[in-house]
């Protein structure tokens, strides 16, 4: 007879991969073993499609139920849950959105996919005390080249050739103005992050991007600050540092020798 641990993971199996072998300890009480296992199936199923709808709300609304059900279907086939909680189900969706062919017409897809799987990484992000104005303050300005930043835990950085932005907006469900958008625009560099108690999705110019960007990768401020300046050679980047440090982007403030 196998252990409970044992029989839990046939299960499983039984019901995200279609495996054979539990049937055989399934009592059927009246119903074949084969179909009860499927009942569970299907419940499981529907749960995860319901998942995927809660995680990309946009992204089904874009496609339509119809299509976002046989898109989420392709998902369970390919990456079922793996651990015992939900919060990493739906991270390659983005992935899976460039690869069906159904989805090719609409190329933002993808990058729409990656704008809500940022929102809930930021949304589920922990909580961490946030740099001040008065903490750069107490460093001597000799040594503000050498200060590194770390962006706050649920800061997501985002860049797409489509204006992923503008589209997530217009498709919320409480919007009420103008829903259309210009693809012609071209692109967007977008900053996700929990301000507060809210998710907000911020635009963010080339260079302020390029700072962040630089930033995030544990570069110092002051080539953190020259990359921002190359990528936008008329960008007010004190400005620009400080209104990220005042409105909480940053987490931790320390300095490098120099």
């Amino acid at each position: 007879m196998p252990s409970l641990a044992e029989l839990q993971t046939a299960f499983a199996g039984a019901v995200l991969d279609h495996a054979a072998g539990i049937e055989t300890f399934v009592s059927g009480n009246g119903l074949d073993p084969a179909q009860r296992v499927q009942v569970y199936r299907n419940a499981v199923r529907i749960r995860l499609k319901e998942a995927l709808a809660d995680v990309y709300p946009v992204l089904r609304h874009l496609v339509g139920d119809d299509c976002f059900d046989a898109v989420a279907s392709a998902f369970l086939s390919r990456h079922p849950p793996r651990v015992g909680h939900l919060h990493p189900f739906g991270a390659q969706m983005p992935e899976l959105c460039s690869q069906l062919p159904v989805l090719a017409a609409l190329p933002y897809l993808p990058d729409v996919a990656r704008l809500e799987w940022a929102w809930q990484q930021a949304y589920h992000g922990a909580d961490a005390p946030r740099v001040s104005i008065e903490d750069f303050a107490g460093v001597p300005a000799e040594q503000h080249a050498n200060i590194r930043l770390q962006l706050h835990p649920s800061a997501q950085l985002l860049r797409s050739a489509f204006p992923v932005g503008r589209i997530f907006e217009v498709n919320q469900a409480d919007y009420r103005g103008d829903d259309r958008v210009n693809l012609d625009l071209g692109g967007e560099s977008l900053l996700v992050i929990r301000r507060g108690l809210q998710v907000r999705v911020e635009s963010l110019s080339a260079g302020e991007y390029a700072l962040l960007t630089q930033l995030d990768a544990d570069m110092d401020l002051g080539g953190a600050l020259a990359s921002a300046l190359t990528a936008e050679p008329g960008l007010d980047a004190g400005t620009a540092l400080a209104g990220q440090v005042t409105s909480g982007t940053f987490s931790t403030l320390t300095i490098t020798s120099g």
